[in-house]
C-alpha cells in the first residue's frame, strides 16, 4: 500500500474536467501502445498500480473529498496513509504519483486489445506479451481489483474487458499450447513426441475455456481461421481433434463436445 508523503492543494476539482488544476497519470498515454515493447511496459505498469494499491488509494481519496460513503477497504487505505488531515484540500501526489486520469477498469480496456493477435500463427516467434499478458492480467484484477469500482452493469472485475475481446484472447491462451509448431523441423505434429502432449493440453485448454468456444460459437473450421498452422500440422491437428472429440464434420459445434 502507498503511503508517505502528502502534497495538497486548497481547491477541489475533478480530475476529469478540463482544465483541471489537479495533475493526473494517464497510463496509456506515457506509452506507445502501437508498439509491443509500449504495451508491455503499460501492462506491468498497470498490474504494478493494481499490486500497489494505486487505483483503490485514489478511488478513496476521490471519494472522500467528495462526501461519499466508503467502503472498509476504502477506509483501510485512507487509514494507510501517514497524513490525511479532513479540512478541505485535495491531494495531490501520494508517493510522488498524481491520480489516474481515468478509472481502472477503462486503462484495463484500452491494453487488452492489443494483447490480441489475429490470426495466432504457430510458426511466428511472438513477443511474451501474447503468451503471458493476458494471463497475467486476469490474475491481478482477480487477486487486487475486487475492491475496484466497476462500470455500470458489470458485476465482476474480471468482465470488465468487453466479451468479445475476453473471449478471443481465453481462445489465445488455449492456442499458446500450439505456439512454436512450424518453427523447426523437431516442431511438428508428425513428431510423436510433440504430438502427445500438445494435443493432450490443446484439449483440455478448450475444455477450461468452453465458455469461450460457446460465445464465439466455434466450429472447427472457425477455430482454423484464428489459429494458423502449417498445412501438414493443420491436417494431424484436425484429424486428433475429430478422434479425440468424436466430431464428424469440421461444421459441428465444438462446445457440443467439449
Amino acid at each position: 500500500m502507498m503511503t508517505s508523503i502528502i502534497k495538497k492543494v486548497n481547491q477541489i476539482k475533478s480530475p476529469m474536467k478540463k482544465n483541471s488544476n489537479i495533475p493526473v497519470y494517464n497510463l496509456t498515454e506515457e506509452h506507445n501502445l502501437n508498439s509491443e515493447i509500449g504495451v508491455g511496459t503499460c501492462l506491468d505498469d498497470l498490474i504494478f498500480c493494481l499490486e500497489q494499491g494505486y487505483f483503490l488509494i485514489w478511488e478513496a481519496v476521490v471519494r472522500y473529498e467528495q462526501g461519499l460513503p466508503l467502503s472498509k477497504p476504502q477506509k483501510n487505505a485512507l487509514n494507510d496513509l501517514v497524513s490525511f488531515s479532513d479540512d478541505e484540500t485535495a491531494i495531490l501526489y501520494i508517493d510522488e504519483m498524481p491520480r489516474p486520469a481515468e478509472p481502472w477498469y477503462e486503462t484495463v480496456r484500452k491494453i487488452a486489445p492489443k494483447l490480441l493477435l489475429e490470426p495466432f500463427k504457430t510458426f511466428d516467434v511472438h513477443d511474451e506479451i501474447y503468451h503471458d499478458g493476458w494471463p497475467g492480467l486476469i490474475d491481478a484484477i482477480e487477486e487486487h481489483a475486487c475492491d475496484l469500482s466497476l462500470p455500470e452493469g458489470i458485476s465482476s472485475p474480471d468482465e470488465v474487458v468487453q466479451p468479445d475481446i475476453r473471449h478471443k484472447l481465453w481462445l489465445q491462451y488455449c492456442f499458446d499450447e500450439l505456439s512454436g509448431l512450424g518453427q523447426d523441423d523437431e516442431l511438428t505434429l508428425a513428431n510423436e513426441d510433440q504430438k502427445s502432449w500438445r494435443i493432450e493440453g490443446f484439449i483440455d485448454l478448450l475444455k477450461e475455456c468452453k465458455d469461450s468456444v460457446e460465445f464465439l460459437d466455434l466450429t472447427l473450421n472457425d477455430l482454423l481461421k484464428m489459429v494458423i498452422l502449417l498445412p501438414e500440422d493443420e491436417k494431424i491437428l484436425v484429424e486428433s481433434l475429430m478422434d479425440e472429440l468424436g466430431i464428424k464434420s469440421p461444421s459441428d459445434k465444438l462446445a457440443h463436445v467439449l
